[in-house]
């Protein structure tokens, strides 16, 4: 991927948030059952989803530990989830 690229990728991404919903923040929660957080897939960023999240980024180095989605953490989830088989 060139670096043009990748720039564009992470200013279309949109932040995800407690208080949002959608078919984003239902995707997240589908990653994050996969990795093995036992959340409700209903597309509702809540508190608890939020603390999983925060569970998540502190597993990784370079990720903020904040409960907020944005590009470089929903890449981590994405590349650990493709790593289950």
């Amino acid at each position: 991927m060139s670096k043009v690229t990748s720039i564009q990728e992470k200013s279309n991404f949109q932040v995800l948030s407690v208080g949002q919903s959608g078919t984003m923040v239902y995707i997240v929660q589908k990653i994050l059952n996969t990795l093995g957080y036992e959340l409700e897939e209903d597309g509702i960023f809540s508190e608890k989803m939020k603390k999983a999240v925060k569970e998540f980024q502190s597993t990784r180095e370079n990720l903020v530990v904040n409960g907020i989605v944005d590009y470089l953490t929903m890449k981590e989830m994405d590349e650990a989830s493709s790593n289950i088989i």
